[in-house]
């Protein structure tokens, strides 16, 4: 009988600066857990660096964590394997550059063994920049409550319930049930895509504010992401704008909320577009082409919404014309 509750899953490629001290990190709270019923498994996407031999030598050491080695196919491979693996009734997805905090994991381990019948858990999460707290999102107002049906997609797509890929844990029987996997083509934005999908089709959902996870932001890598924009990112944007429009019974019952998540994900992807030294007539037309989601009615966030109104004001053809 398995009696495993839950699998990490940590997508690794070239990650021999971080995986180190995630492992140490997860291996210290695994044992402070009771009957040790958490699992790790590191899925090696083709590194060319030493993050094989750090994972093996942690797995050689601890039977908790598993290794998995494998060509490269992307971190959304990565984790469609990590999950076809997995031995947990519940999933959560950490990335090897992150870390979460002291005591997350028998926090989890109490939350999910007295919850049988929720389909996701979502937490609240903290962004560090080179090791100074600089955001915490969470939200006091959403805390200890359960969520169903309608009133999961209103606060998810209206932002109200903050969240992202690492901060939520996934019943496994949810997954599969919907055939929510990561979607393989895409290079960039998986993630979202994946998180629409599951809070779309979700019945039951749970959040708390308990910071469970902390995003690391290094300058090298966001000095990069200023410069680089590409074809993925707006396929993306693209794919997620779909998904829930394309669902029309679902669009029709939370459509200000829907607008309003399209058109923040619209403005973010434009602001990175002219922030970026990208210059691209294809993304400029696709952006021209899909301006007409900030005129549509938006329900969300205060300040989400204000800057929807302000992005209605601003001559968008000039603006890329000038910038692009």
């Amino acid at each position: 009988m398995n009696n495993m509750l839950l699998s990490i899953v940590i997508p690794a490629y070239n990650a021999e600066r971080f995986l180190h001290n995630l492992l140490s990190v997860l291996v210290e709270q695994v044992f402070e857990c009771k009957k040790h019923s958490i699992e790790v498994i590191i899925v090696n996407d083709g590194s060319q660096d030493s993050t094989k031999k750090i994972a093996e030598d942690f797995s050689n050491k601890y039977p908790f964590i598993t290794v998995i080695n494998q060509e490269n196919k992307g971190e959304c491979g990565a984790r469609n394997t990590g999950i076809k693996c997995a031995k947990g009734k519940y999933l959560y997805f950490l990335d090897s550059d992150d870390t979460i905090p002291v005591g997350t994991l028998a926090f989890f381990q109490q939350l999910l063994l007295g919850s049988n019948d929720i389909d996701v858990f979502n937490f609240g999460y903290e962004v560090e920049r080179n090791g100074q707290v600089c955001k915490i999102v969470s939200s006091a107002q959403l805390d200890k409550r359960h969520f169903n049906d309608n009133s999961i997609k209103k606060n998810f797509l209206s932002k109200k319930m903050p969240c992202c890929i690492c901060s939520s844990i996934y019943k496994k029987d949810f997954i599969y049930d919907n055939d929510l996997f990561f979607p393989v083509g895409i290079k960039i934005g998986g993630d979202l895509v994946f998180m629409v999908n599951a809070f779309t089709k979700s019945n039951s959902a749970y959040y708390s504010k308990r910071i469970c996870f902390i995003y690391q932001i290094r300058d090298d890598s966001v000095m990069q992401g200023y410069k680089s924009y590409n074809m993925d990112r707006i396929k993306s944007f693209e794919i997620v704008r779909d998904t829930i429009i394309d669902n029309a019974e679902y669009y029709s019952l939370v459509k200000k909320e829907a607008n309003f998540f399209i058109a923040n994900l619209y403005l973010a992807n434009l602001v990175a577009y002219l922030k970026s030294n990208v210059k691209d007539k294809e993304i400029n037309k696709i952006f021209i082409q899909n301006k007409f989601f900030l005129y549509k009615s938006i329900k969300g966030r205060f300040i989400n919404r204000m800057a929807i109104l302000v992005a209605r004001c601003v001559p968008l053809r000039l603006l890329l014309k000038i910038f692009k």
